[in-house]
């Protein structure tokens, strides 16, 4: 085991006692029991021939332990229930919980693959085939902190970055099954000349599908019109630069939270998470609203 593991367990053990939630005999067991950890997890890493590695393999192998373990490698205080836990027994028990978390993302990718809307997209379609690979190309047992696949196809709103490895597949995974769901609801030819009015190239560039449907959907329902359609004449234009032009900030955003209930109930969305998805997408509006009224005009909004 390197002297930066040992280092790294030194660390945690002295944060913990620092804030007296274990007493010195248990700082000296947490810490001689992680390095044990460290070394057996090295050990499994070089199929058995060393527990010595290179310094930024034993590093990843840190943090891989840490990141099953529920520790954050940036927090250096330990979290108290590992104080009185055998912390191999713990260590497999959840290692035992990533390996689900494992399996999960292969049922949340299949699902994603069967709902995919029928509309063209390169990063989508090279995304997905990514991510079908990631669960023969993780490596859970040693690595579980990695993400060991490349893709760029952006969400409406991305998975925080505070999430690592198999997490962070599953959280993007759910919101591209939210995303999917919206524009389904439409035919694909309507989702297509909405995004192809606002982004022309949107086929080939790295453009969200969801977000200039679902903002033109909410646009509808401003006006008090129809979301279940798209589109947009240009007298209803004219109406919502006036209506949007005379409210107030705190009236626009009222404005956005009720089109956004009304939208739902029209496309009959009853899942709680898929209209905070939307509320959230609301929610970010104003400025962008703010911005296009200025010169009287909202197309770069509403498309």
């Amino acid at each position: 085991m390197t002297d930066e593991n040992a280092a790294a367990a030194s660390q945690l053990s002295r944060a913990t006692g620092a804030d007296d939630l274990a007493t010195a005999a248990e700082i000296d067991a947490f810490q001689r029991a992680f390095l044990r950890l460290l070394e057996r997890r090295s050990a499994i890493y070089t199929m058995g021939d060393s527990t010595s590695v290179p310094a930024h393999t034993a590093a990843d192998i840190l943090l891989s332990v840490c990141f099953v373990l529920g520790i954050d490698p940036g927090d250096p205080e330990v979290p108290e229930r590992l104080l009185h836990v055998n912390l191999e027994d713990e260590f497999r028990r959840r290692l035992a919980e990533v390996e689900r978390k494992v399996a999960l993302a292969g049922e949340l990718w299949q699902a994603a693959v069967a709902t995919t809307p029928p509309i063209p997209s390169t990063a989508l379609r090279d995304t997905l085939a990514a991510i079908g690979d990631f669960p023969r190309a993780y490596d859970f047992r040693s690595m579980a902190h990695e993400i060991p696949v490349m893709f760029d196809y952006p969400l409406c709103h991305p998975v925080p970055e505070t999430l690592l490895g198999v997490e962070y597949i599953n959280d993007y995974l759910r919101r591209l099954l939210t995303e999917f769901d919206f524009p389904s609801r439409y035919p694909a030819e309507a989702c297509v000349r909405v995004l192809s009015r606002s982004s022309p190239d949107f086929v080939d560039l790295l453009v969200n599908l969801y977000e200039p449907v679902a903002t033109n959907a909410i646009g509808r329902a401003l006006l008090g019109a129809d979301p279940t359609s798209l589109e947009f004449a240009e007298d209803e234009r004219a109406e919502l630069v006036r209506l949007l032009g005379r409210a107030s900030a705190r009236e626009r955003e009222r404005m956005l939270r009720e089109a956004v209930q009304a939208t739902c109930d029209a496309l009959g969305i009853g899942d709680a998470g898929a209209r905070e998805y939307l509320s959230a997408l609301a929610a970010e509006l104003p400025p962008r609203i703010e911005v296009a009224l200025s010169p009287g005009e909202l197309r770069g909004v509403f498309v």
